[in-house]
């Protein structure tokens, strides 16, 4: 009896695990699936789609679409609810207009000054690049280089790259013309557009994210002395930098599938990704 009861036992144990052997691994946890809109800085460009091809990579069931239309689309687009999450490389504005938002940084990114391969330019202060933005400085044989006009070229009003920029050289104070980008500037509406101008106009100057720089086709400028790179950014030596942002909408929860994307841009392997693409991981 005793043997019966025994073996009757055994069975009824190898039928629990052949039970739970046959259930799905992800029953409890289903598989991500859907689409995250996301949108904004055209800067981010090259880590962004980085990440999203790593993580669709991981998630077969889930894609996230980038459309690249500047930081201050992404933070409107997100205000309105089209966006699950925005793209910024700028700070939030603090006068009112743009609250109600979340930006989280993932990553810190050197503004790199770029000439076209023929200039023999090497090094800019700040007070240059900043009279070269405002028109006092008009021929590169001010500053060391040809005797030649400048060609200012700039990104488009709400660019995050031209807020950074103007904030960090001390251009576009309110209330002061004097710190205006002149007039006659060339406006690009986007990164590979400013390379692009500046590839083919030889007394052109920029400004474009180093991670995005084609050394193939631009120069990059010394600012204040320092050179543009991963080590000069780590160690705090080259101070044209700003951050990158997601901006979520503060109260609205994130669908499953943009959680995971934001969790992963923030997590280890997002950020070593970060660190491949010439950028400053924050963690």
């Amino acid at each position: 009896m005793k043997k019966a009861i025994a073996i009757l036992a055994a069975l009824l144990m190898a039928a629990s695990l052949a039970s739970c052997a046959n259930t799905p691994a992800d029953a409890a946890q289903p598989a991500l699936s859907g689409t995250v809109k996301t949108g904004g800085s055209t800067s981010v460009e090259s880590v962004m789609t980085a990440l999203i091809y790593q993580f669709q990579e991981n998630n077969r069931s889930v894609t996230v679409n980038y459309e690249m239309n500047g930081s201050g689309d992404g933070i409107k687009n997100t205000i309105s609810g089209l966006y699950e999450i925005g793209h910024s490389s700028r700070e939030l504005k603090t006068d009112g207009s743009e609250s109600g938002l979340d930006a989280v940084a993932y990553a810190i990114d050197g503004i790199a000054i770029i000439v076209n391969k023929a200039n023999t330019t090497q090094t800019l202060t700040k007070d240059q690049v900043k009279g070269i933005y405002t028109g006092a400085i008009t021929s590169w044989s001010e500053v060391g280089g040809q005797d030649a006009l400048i060609t200012v070229v700039t990104r488009e009003e709400g660019s995050g790259t031209r807020s950074a920029f103007a904030e960090i050289i001390g251009l576009e104070k309110s209330g002061d013309d004097s710190t205006a980008i002149v007039s006659y500037a060339a406006v690009s509406d986007s990164t590979g557009a400013v390379q692009t101008t500046v590839s083919q106009n030889p007394d052109a100057i920029g400004y474009i994210s180093f991670s995005e720089v084609d050394a193939n086709q631009v120069n990059t400028v010394q600012y204040e002395g320092v050179t543009v790179s991963s080590d000069s950014l780590k160690d705090g030596t080259y101070k044209l930098k700003r951050e990158f942002y997601l901006v979520t909408k503060q109260g609205a929860t994130l669908t499953p599938a943009a959680q995971a994307f934001k969790d992963y841009v923030l997590g280890t392997d997002g950020q070593k990704i970060v660190g491949e693409k010439k950028l400053l991981p924050i963690k």
